[in-house]
């Protein structure tokens, strides 16, 4: 029997993910457009994606997951366009996806069968230099099914000082927009 007040291994991990995860004030997030996902669970904070880049294996190393594997920057659909710009005409330019859970947690490239690696992705290059964030569209109720499109960077507002509704989604004269298309002008 369970002492009241303890919790097992895993409890506590996914607590202490959690908690790690949490916003804090002047918190960079990338925000995504998975349908299947919440507005409040369509991103993943900055601090999150590096942490978990950090213990992740080298590019070159692929595990039995099948992660860290290339990535062809190449968006799939009607238009079939690059994701991420190489900056160079350099055919040694090659970028790796890396798994990233937005609760913290680290993803284990070392089981077989692979465990579900969820929406969000973050792209390096050969180098392991972080590139940006991508996260799956979501299709048929799945979050890591349809193709990837790029995550948007946006700072969230500090809790104390963040905008009602009204001002966040208004601004006067210039009609009914998004916060994220307004911050992005306003840079």
């Amino acid at each position: 029997m369970r002492k009241s007040g303890t919790t097992n291994k895993a409890e506590r991990s996914k607590k202490t993910a959690a908690q790690k995860a949490a916003a804090k004030p002047g918190q960079t997030f990338w925000h995504t457009n998975n349908s299947v996902l919440s507005r409040e669970k369509n991103k993943i904070s900055q601090d999150t994606v590096q942490e978990q880049l950090e213990n992740a294996p080298a590019p070159n190393d692929t595990r039995k997951s099948g992660y860290p594997h290339r990535f062809k920057n190449i968006r799939q659909g009607e238009k079939k366009e690059r994701l991420f710009d190489t900056g160079s005409n350099s055919s040694t330019t090659s970028y790796r996806e890396y798994p990233v859970m937005s609760d913290g947690s680290n993803y284990d490239c070392d089981e077989r069968p692979k465990p579900n690696p969820g929406p969000f992705r973050a792209i390096t290059n050969q180098n392991k230099t972080f590139k940006g964030v991508i996260a799956h569209d979501g299709k048929d109720g799945r979050t890591n099914a349809g193709n990837f499109h790029r995550a948007a960077q946006d700072p969230i507002f500090d809790q104390e000082e963040e905008a009602s509704p009204n001002e966040r989604y208004h601004e006067k004269g210039k009609g009914k927009e998004g916060r994220r298309d307004r911050c992005r002008r306003d840079r």
